[in-house]
């Protein structure tokens, strides 16, 4: 029995006073994300908080075969090797979470 798709969903607040780090970061990022499995990027902005105390200012979603190819990324050399530049281009840590559609 093969695992059931899952989607990546990372919540984030880019650092704007380091947005060519941040820019460069996306560069990078996004071809490691192919490199294991991801497909339908959807990126998202905020343009109004309705309800919540917000502070999230980018929201994307990649859809990946399964929850196990999203840990190997994360463990992963290459996605480790931009944990410094991660931190440079956010404002704090990124939050990833694993779901499953309802």
């Amino acid at each position: 029995m093969t695992e059931e798709k899952t989607f990546l969903v990372i919540n984030a607040i880019p650092n704007m006073e380091e947005m060519e780090s941040f820019q460069l970061y996306l560069s990078q990022i996004v071809p490691i994300f192919m490199k294991f499995g991801a497909t339908n990027m959807q990126r998202f902005k905020p343009i109004e908080q309705v309800m919540g105390n917000g502070g999230i200012k980018a929201t994307a979603v990649f859809e990946f075969p399964n929850p196990q190819a999203v840990k190997d990324m994360i463990a992963s050399d290459a996605f480790n090797a931009l944990n410094n530049l991660r931190k440079k281009a956010y404002m704090q840590d990124v939050d990833l979470m694993n779901c499953n559609a309802l």
